[in-house]
């Protein structure tokens, strides 16, 4: 079929795919976004997969990015007419197209984040991991929400039953009053029983650990780094205890109790 010159057409298998994975990052390195592709057999040659970038790029469906003061060579990012086609296509979008500039806080939070999702995906074991896009949609447009919009939901396979938890990457710490109403929040969850801090240093678990003393919902930290190497089997410190463990006995100590409601895991997003 010939395609009026100037216009493109999007592949379901790989152009798709990626929209939506820089949709749903908000910000991914090339390097990443290969890897991402990869891992999800969306890509096999980088010559392709590049040549595929600049056809984006060129039709402005990307949008690229060379943020100051950071070692991380060139980022993406979706563009208004990137994200309109994607919403097109049903996916989950609740935040504005006209964001101007980000800030290179902003943007490091996210490649961080995009990190840890890799390197669970490697893995094998990840069932589902729902962005903070899907989330803040969910929240913001339906009563069938979390209490928070939490950085990810994600849900691992391990020894046969599926594991879900909420994952919050704290770069950067918040006001002590923040963490107050975060606290208050988390103490109504009830669609699973696990939430996991990842942070880059010690002295920032520790301040965390604190801020959530009193807390009755037990709230695991550990480091990001930590999690990088050892995935799931990172150790892990509570509000509860100064005794660390292994954040993967911490998910299958409960194997056999119900892990929420159901009916949420029956209509949880098959993204991963």
């Amino acid at each position: 079929m010939r395609y009026r010159k100037g216009t493109i057409a999007l592949s379901d298998t790989r152009d798709y795919p990626l929209l939506r994975r820089v949709l749903h990052s908000g910000f991914v390195t090339s390097n990443q976004l290969y890897e991402f592709m990869r891992l999800e057999y969306c890509a096999f040659s980088r010559n392709a997969f590049d040549n595929r970038i600049r056809r984006l790029l060129a039709h402005e469906l990307l949008v690229r990015r060379e943020i100051p003061n950071m070692n991380r060579g060139v980022v993406y990012s979706i563009s208004r007419a990137g994200a309109s086609e994607m919403i097109g296509k049903g996916e989950f979008f609740s935040g504005s197209m006209d964001k101007g500039e980000p800030s290179s806080v902003h943007v490091q939070h996210a490649l961080e984040l995009n990190d840890i999702h890799i390197a669970l995906k490697r893995t094998g074991v990840l069932v589902r991991w729902t962005p903070e896009s899907d989330i803040r949609s969910r929240n913001e447009f339906t009563e069938i929400g979390y209490v928070k919009d939490y950085d990810a939901v994600v849900a691992v396979r391990l020894d046969g039953h599926e594991h879900r938890f909420a994952l919050e990457y704290e770069r950067t710490p918040k006001a002590k009053a923040r963490y107050q109403a975060i606290r208050k929040r988390i103490e109504t969850e009830t669609e699973f029983r696990h939430f996991l801090y990842l942070v880059p240093n010690y002295d920032l678990l520790l301040f965390l650990v604190r801020a959530f003393e009193g807390c009755p919902r037990t709230v695991y930290f550990g480091l990001r780094k930590d999690f990088l190497a050892e995935t799931l089997s990172l150790s892990v410190q509570s509000n509860h205890s100064p005794v660390s463990t292994a954040f993967r006995a911490v998910l299958t100590a409960g194997s056999l109790r119900p892990n929420g409601r159901g009916a949420r895991s029956a209509q949880a997003a098959l993204f991963t």
